[in-house]
């Protein structure tokens, strides 16, 4: 049935500015590409509008009208996206109700004003404490002594603190993350010395983990696997960068403090009952980091358990890390699609947080440094020190793709993105 489009041009400019700003806050809260097509898509049809999207990484170009009379437009170039829940869910509900015939240019005008300009729904405080926990239980879920753990808990306070402190300046989103990895993994050197024969290298894996863009790498897989490859690239590519980035940063902190980080010493594994307990305080830290509603982080917490804890079982029954984490990553999409019915929220606001530390950062950071360090070393670097080096890069995008797919697989047919876009 074809839509009744608006004769007046004016309605079609304030249409497709208010599809733009839609799926610009999307974007830039966590949303894929086939996600904000969906939420621009949703808006300019709510408002009896013809829509042509593309989202691109800088920006959203969207078309509204027919051949005879339309209006294009260019949004505003991206700034550096986020992870923001509450947000995400705000916009799709505000979607929701221009669906359900809310057409009122000025309210909707309005109400994207207020998500846009919401505060965390977390105190910076608690946001901070958040991280320490979840820094301090990827160290326990990789084996690491209490001492460890402690040094870890208080890498991670920096880390975020550090964060919350660069935020405020207009610093490149690199030189940020490398320099809190540097001052949070110096943090964790210099503490560790005053615990005789504790090696940094788990309280450092930790840090850095905590720092990997998981959200951004498995959003690039899904966008790869939804047809929307330039995206995807984009996204894996920065991801990427990202991950050496912090890989330079700890090779560097740990060169200048005589502090060894050994490549092919990777972390360990718990029992799955000690599992269970840290895999939930680590999901419930992303959840906060995340900016999830309180309500649904009880969600979070369960599919952050099933996850790792199901991923480890099977790991320790003798699987592979990539098809453990498929099986893990599926059972968290699965917990999330149910409480997306439950809450009436997007199914990621669940996914996202449970399966973050299911990602491999600790392989992708010690590729990272094993590649720096065959570049010092050029032709007198071992065999041992290269192969190793290469299986740690390929475990990374091996088990990041099947993270993304068992996301996708469980999520698949829930609505998650499947509207048409046009």
């Amino acid at each position: 049935m074809a839509l009744a489009i608006d004769p007046h041009p004016d309605s079609a400019e304030r249409s497709v500015h208010l599809a733009s700003r839609a799926g610009r806050l999307l974007f830039l809260s966590g949303a894929d590409t086939q996600h904000v097509l969906t939420g621009v898509s949703g808006v300019a049809q709510g408002l009896g509008q013809e829509v042509h999207v593309l989202v691109t990484p800088e920006a959203i170009l969207a078309t509204v009208g027919t051949t005879e009379r339309f209006v294009t437009r260019l949004g505003p170039e991206f700034s550096v996206p986020s992870v923001n829940m509450q947000r995400l869910a705000a916009v799709e509900t505000l979607i929701d109700d221009i669906r359900g015939g809310l057409n009122d240019a000025d309210i909707i005008e309005q109400r994207l004003d207020a998500i846009e300009l919401s505060p965390q729904g977390y105190s910076d405080l608690t946001a901070i404490i958040g991280v320490g926990f979840t820094t301090a239980s990827l160290a326990k879920l990789f084996g690491a002594e209490w001492s460890v753990v402690a040094v870890a808990f208080v890498a991670g306070i920096v880390s975020a603190a550090l964060r919350k402190i660069f935020a405020k300046f207009s610093l490149n989103p690199f030189v940020s993350v490398f320099l809190v990895a540097a001052l949070s993994g110096l943090t964790a050197i210099l503490v560790l010395r005053l615990v005789p024969h504790a090696s940094p290298v788990l309280a450092l894996t930790a840090a850095g983990m905590i720092l990997v863009p998981g959200v951004p790498l498995i959003n690039g897989i899904r966008e790869i696997s939804s047809g929307n490859a330039a995206n995807g690239v984009a996204r894996l590519a920065t991801g990427a960068a990202s991950i050496l980035t912090i890989a330079f940063a700890l090779y560097a902190v740990g060169s200048l403090s005589g502090a060894t980080l050994p490549i092919d010493r990777g972390p360990g594994s718990l029992s799955p009952l000690p599992d269970l307990l840290f895999a939930g305080l680590a999901a419930a830290g992303f959840a906060i980091t995340f900016n999830v509603s309180p309500r649904a982080v009880g969600f979070c917490i369960a599919a952050g358990m099933a996850s790792h804890t199901l991923r480890t079982s099977l790991e320790q029954a003798g699987m592979t890390l990539p098809m453990a984490s498929l099986v893990g990553a599926f059972a968290a999409g699965a917990i999330a699609r149910f409480a997306a019915r439950v809450y009436r929220a997007p199914a990621v606001t669940f996914a996202f947080p449970g399966v973050v530390a299911l990602i491999p950062g600790s392989y992708g950071f010690r590729a990272g440094i094993g590649g720096l360090a065959i570049m010092t070393q050029g032709s007198a670097a071992s065999p041992l020190l290269v192969s190793t080096t290469i299986a740690l890069a390929i475990t990374t995008m091996v088990t990041t793709a099947t993270i993304g797919i068992g996301i996708a697989l469980s999520l698949a047919g829930s609505g998650e993105g499947t509207r048409s876009t046009h």
